[in-house]
């Protein structure tokens, strides 16, 4: 996302000749972040208060901050690498462009929330780069660093926990906890009244010109019409749950497989994990709503829906070596597989072909995408991609040098340096425990505080291992390394004896042309 805007007059205001802080001082880059709970609670108060806090820390350290060394981030989550705005900045400090000595920050948990080991890791790559954190709240110790971190964590936590716990309370006395109402509803109160209470004793009640939308796309479908024929007939005529004009696919199929217009509201059923993954939970509760259609017909519409999916011509279990692997020079989309009786070159075919086509045909909105790309035969084009890829092997090192640059990669090393700093981080709390230890020899404290203090060093050594695994799963190794170098070179050897890489099995080609793919883009 672009940077906020709505506190540049804030960051004007407080501006001397263009430069918060002193306009005389060393130039220095400020990151502000606020989350969208933050948002909601504050209006847009956070990144103006922030601002201003940076601007008195910056006047007093005699640095300055232009508007272009602002970076600011509207983020709600743990994980700093999903920040566009820490990104960028990151970006900028590691690498050979760095324009300023310093970074200016309000609070430590601006930087991130998470005090088991990204703000350590952060602020020891800061350090590492030559970049000197500068908090409007400063840390008078590491130690103290440490608390008010793990303070700032535990609040967003016990804040979150609350907030679940507050909605499990709401939903098992019957009422609803979704924030924004669902299509074909309207949120009223226990009395069916619409207004403030209604957010607090919130209730579903059927907001009819919506509602006959759901029950035509539940009666269609259950008739037999497919998800493209109800969006084409119900564009133009009725705005979308969004208020735009045009029905996708998607927003049809939501509906559909949405419990609630069957009379069943599922509380807490979704929920995340820290990377931001959903996740199902097994102990939602149900609360009863009123329903825009039968549990029959809602049985019905998804029982000739997922018959739809099963038999549909995309799932056919025919190999199309270049499928999800080709962009559409026209429209930007990916080309798909496709056997059937179609034009190609202007003719009608006689018998159904194999052929490629841009997945905007069969779009029901491909009037307005106006792709004018056709159809290509997959016998020509699969020959003449695997004759180039042939032509790649015989010069192996050229895959095997952009395998390493891969390696090598900015992304790549970021999570290896992330994993070597959490493997100290381990090996420390090793120490810790072992100094612990002596110290309870010593008499310093009782069995009951050891217990207690090395339950602590316990739990944090399992997160920290927990996050090593996980960051592992995602980085390029060594060993991988080599064994996609070998890889390239079996297949190099074998077309180089005899071609035998014309007889290559489906699977293998298709492994190759990734490969090649992957690589030509690192």
């Amino acid at each position: 996302m672009a940077k906020p805007q709505f506190f540049k007059p804030a960051f004007d205001a407080l501006a001397n000749n263009g430069y918060l802080g002193d306009p005389t001082g060393q130039l220095a880059y400020a990151y502000m972040r606020v989350s969208s709970d933050e948002q909601a609670e504050e209006g847009h108060s956070g990144l103006p208060r922030q601002i201003l806090h940076i601007h008195e820390i910056a006047r007093e350290k005699k640095l300055k901050i232009s508007w272009d060394l602002v970076f600011a981030d509207d983020y709600t989550g743990f994980e700093f690498e999903h920040r566009p705005e820490l990104s960028r900045l990151r970006r900028e400090y590691k690498s050979g462009n760095r324009r300023a000595a310093a970074v200016v920050m309000e609070h430590l948990d601006r930087l991130s929330r998470n005090a088991d080991w990204h703000q350590g890791f952060l602020l020891d790559e800061m350090k590492r780069n030559g970049l000197e954190s500068v908090f409007w709240k400063a840390f008078s110790s590491r130690v103290e660093r440490a608390v008010m971190g793990a303070i700032a964590q535990d609040a967003m936590e016990l804040s979150l926990m609350r907030m679940k716990e507050g909605r499990r309370e709401k939903a098992k006395t019957g009422r609803v906890t979704a924030r924004t109402v669902a299509y074909g509803y309207k949120f009223v109160d226990s009395s069916g009244q619409e207004g403030m209470t209604s957010r607090r004793d919130t209730h579903y009640a059927i907001y009819e010109p919506q509602a006959q939308v759901v029950r035509k796309i539940f009666t269609d479908v259950a008739s037999g019409k497919t998800l493209g024929q109800v969006a084409s007939e119900l564009t133009g005529l009725y705005p979308t749950p969004k208020g735009q004009h045009i029905w996708g696919l998607a927003s049809v199929r939501a509906i559909l497989k949405r419990p609630t217009y069957k009379g069943e509201f599922h509380s807490g059923r979704w929920g995340k994990v820290k990377d931001g993954r959903p996740t199902e939970n097994d102990d939602y509760i149900v609360v009863p709503v009123p329903a825009i259609v039968s549990p029959e017909l809602w049985a019905e519409a998804n029982r000739v829906l997922e018959k739809n999916k099963q038999t549909a011509a995309r799932n056919a279990k025919k190999p199309y070596l270049l499928t999800g692997l080709m962009r559409c020079a026209s429209c930007g989309r990916s080309f798909m597989g496709h056997n059937g009786r179609t034009r190609l070159n202007g003719k009608r075919l006689p018998t159904p072909q194999r052929v490629y086509h841009c997945t905007s045909r069969s779009d029901h909105k491909r009037t307005l995408i106006g792709c004018p790309q056709g159809y290509i035969g997959c016998i020509k084009l699969d020959d003449a991609v695997w004759n180039i890829v042939c032509q790649v092997l015989l010069k192996p090192q050229v895959l095997i040098d952009a395998v390493d640059r891969h390696f090598a990669a900015d992304e790549n090393a970021t999570l290896l340096e992330q994993v070597a700093f959490l493997e100290q981080q381990i090996e420390d709390k090793v120490k810790e425990e072992e100094k612990l230890y002596r110290a309870y020899v010593a008499g310093a404290f009782d069995e009951h505080e050891f217990a207690d203090k090395r339950r602590v060093i316990k739990e944090t050594s399992y997160i920290l291992a927990l996050e090593v695994e996980r960051l592992k799963a995602r980085v390029l190794s060594r060993d991988q390394v080599a064994a996609q170098k070998k890889f390239i070179m079996d297949m190099a050897i074998q077309l180089q004896n005899a071609g035998q890489l014309k007889q290559v099995p489906f699977d293998i080609k298709r492994q190759v042309i990734k490969l090649v793919q992957h690589s030509e883009r690192g």
